[in-house]
């Protein structure tokens, strides 16, 4: 039997893995551990298992296992570079990257198998069967093609005003709320709108530091969430009595969102402590202020957690992404009384809004300018609609039997500045109808991240002349460091390290993705490069050195974002706020006022370090002397996304422009 592994060829008779004209030869222990992942293509399998299955439970270290995942994926990487085929899923074990298919070798030395018949002998008992499956095919075909046609998608644009229309939310009965945001200058509104008759109404709720509203199933009642820098609030407005009262201290939580269960004597609660911790679910009892932790992230280390939540309208279910890496994700559903876990699909991409039909237990999903269906019963996927803008939020109900899901969509576009320190001028470099962001200067040009093509793609703008750089993959939202002489740089993609040479404009993968590296940075030259990983357990600062191809652990309590410093080393923890020193293993810390918003974000230049700080602007500290100092004020529409020049006298950052954004309807027929 044969396998097509995304575009590779797996021959199992002859033990080779083929792609175009290059062949592999597997040995014993990578054509078993392969026929085990083929067999359990949609598992995630554990150490224990791949032990019991690949070694027949025979005693293995965990040194033999990684070295047999290793040598396969050298397999891999050898007829594909730079293409992930065995994933691994921190803390669970490991997993295939693509579904492997069974296909046909063609020829007449290989005869037909399947599950009901062995083998036909017979040439015209097997034409037979070929002749009845076609016609079965066909028959199956034309059917199908009556269902699609019978299936149809109308677009209705709901909202056409001025600003951004966000934040959607819908009841059982056709009623919509979202925020409406006509202008900067403007406060928003709290709108609701019957999908029947068109009627809306602005809610008389508190809008001040208003950052989250929902409407419940019923429609009776709304519940949002009032929060600034020092105090959160969860509040309820009940529509038929016109009163509203306080819910919930939400004070030591950050990035609150809500669902209402079902029958709404419940609220769940999506949030984090700080900006450093991941995103956890919370199902908070009304009747008697109880909060329970529903769900816990695979690790405390994990950037985002349990990033987005969707309470079933109509029955006990909850649905929540969780974040696994940069391009994978998954959707667990839970039932919401007993809170058992009822099943978890994984995705590769990322998600951006999710919400429950109305009418079925399938799942709407958005990735960017695509939305989905999910199935939650089979786990099966089936794409929609592609729309022109990035979704932001979705919600589901139903008009007249007729389902529809609500889209709110977004243009959001940003332009690069140049600041000047010496005269504090301001000067535009880049700006389209795109969002750019990350700009890295060097002397005769800029690289920034941008959306301006059909995905997330690094850019050089040098000359007044634009190119995009080919890389074989999306750049996507990566963060990226440029070598002093601005020759290579390097970044992390899937836990791997990349070096990007810009005078060949080749690129090497220069550490393996085993190493769950990141936000990599070169060190005292281009030979070492310092980066993070949590491959410990948690956060710690690495030094990989090319020459010997040698790993050494730099921190030992903590460490995220790293530069090397006269033999000493700079750097910033996951978990806590503070630039810190590291001098022949001792720790001291510099800055008490680094909050964690600068992880991957500030700079050492020469003897000073440039840090950000919210509300203020972009700061410099003396290394020497210890003396801070304001050197930028804080602009309208800064998004703490920066570069300061080498010669220190420039200051490129990006500021967002004013968006607009309008609801649609997807109604499905």
């Amino acid at each position: 039997m044969n396998y097509l592994i995304n575009d590779i060829e797996f021959d199992t008779l002859q033990r080779t893995l083929r792609h175009q004209n290059k062949t592999i030869q597997l040995e014993a222990k990578s054509y078993e551990l392969l026929m085990v992942f083929i067999a359990h293509s949609k598992e995630v399998l554990s150490r224990d298992k791949l032990i019991a299955l690949a070694w027949q439970g025979s005693v293995v270290s965990d040194g033999a296992v990684n070295k047999a995942i290793s040598k396969l994926r050298q397999h891999f990487e050898q007829l594909r570079p730079n293409v992930e085929f065995i994933i691994t899923k921190p803390k669970f074990g490991y997993q295939l990257s693509f579904e492997a298919q069974k296909i046909d070798t063609g020829g007449d030395n290989h005869p037909v198998h399947n599950n009901d018949v062995s083998y036909f002998s017979n040439k015209y008992a097997a034409w037979l069967l070929l002749s009845m499956i076609s016609i079965t095919i066909f028959i199956f075909a034309l059917k199908s093609a009556d269902d699609s046609e019978q299936f149809t998608i109308q677009l209705e644009r709901i909202t056409a005003r001025d600003g951004l229309e966000y934040n959607l939310s819908t009841s059982n009965h056709a009623q919509l709320l979202f925020l409406s945001s006509p202008s900067e200058k403007q406060p928003k509104q709290v709108i609701l709108k019957s999908l029947n008759d068109n009627v809306q109404q602005a809610i008389p709720i508190d809008n001040e530091h208003l950052t989250f509203v929902t409407l419940s199933p019923s429609g009776s009642t709304v519940a949002w969430v009032v929060q600034d820098n020092q105090t959160c609030q969860i509040k309820r407005y009940e529509l038929t009595t016109h009163t509203q009262q306080s819910l919930f201290d939400c004070t030591d939580m950050q990035d609150v969102k809500l669902s209402w269960q079902a029958n709404e004597q419940a609220i769940f609660i999506r949030a984090r402590k700080n900006n450093a911790s991941p995103y956890v679910i919370y199902k908070l009892m009304l009747a008697t202020q109880t909060l329970q932790q529903l769900s816990l992230p695979l690790k405390l280390a994990q950037m985002k957690g349990d990033f987005l939540l969707a309470a079933h309208p109509k029955h006990d279910l909850i649905a929540y992404a969780r974040y696994v890496e940069s391009s994978l994700s998954e959707i667990h559903i839970v039932d919401s009384h007993t809170l058992e876990t009822r099943a978890v699909y994984p995705l590769k991409h990322m998600v951006n809004a999710i919400t429950w039909s109305n009418t079925t237990n399938d799942l709407y999903i958005a990735d960017k300018k695509s939305l989905y269906r999910l199935n939650s019963d089979s786990g099966q996927t089936e794409l929609l609609k592609q729309l022109s803008y990035p979704i932001e939020s979705i919600a589901a109900t139903s008009r007249k039997s007729q389902e529809m899901v609500l889209v709110s969509q977004y243009q959001a576009s940003s332009s690069i500045q140049d600041y000047q320190l010496n005269t504090q001028n301001i000067t535009r470099i880049f700006s389209n109808a795109a969002l750019n962001r990350l700009p890295r200067s060097y002397q005769n040009g800029m690289l920034f991240i941008s959306d301006m093509g059909k995905e997330h793609a690094l850019w050089r703008y040098q000359d007044e002349q634009l190119t995009r750089l080919q890389l074989p993959f999306e750049f996507g939202f990566s963060r990226y460091h440029l070598a002093d002489n601005a020759s290579s740089m390097v970044f992390e993609k899937l836990g791997a390290v990349y070096e990007y040479n810009f005078s060949n404009n080749k690129l090497a993968k220069v550490i393996s993705s085993e190493h769950q590296t990141y936000s990599p940075n070169y060190g005292m030259s281009t030979q070492e490069i310092i980066y993070s990983s949590n491959k410990t357990g948690q956060w710690q600062l690495w030094q990989y050195k090319k020459e010997s191809d040698s790993h050494q652990q730099l921190t030992q309590h903590g460490g995220y974002s790293g530069y090397a410093y006269n033999n000493k080393l700079l750097f910033s923890k996951r978990n806590q706020a503070g630039l810190w020193m590291l001098d022949e293993g001792n720790e001291q810390k510099l800055i008490e006022g680094f909050s964690n918003i600068n992880w991957l974000n500030w700079q050492l230049i020469n003897d000073n370090v440039y840090f950000y700080r919210r509300g203020s602007g972009i700061w410099q500290y003396n290394l020497k002397n210890q003396i801070e100092q304001l050197v930028m004020s804080e602009p309208q529409g800064f998004i703490h996304q920066y570069y300061v020049s080498d010669d220190e006298k420039h200051i490129r950052y990006v500021q967002l422009q004013p968006m607009q954004g309008d609801v649609q309807a997807l109604i499905l027929k």
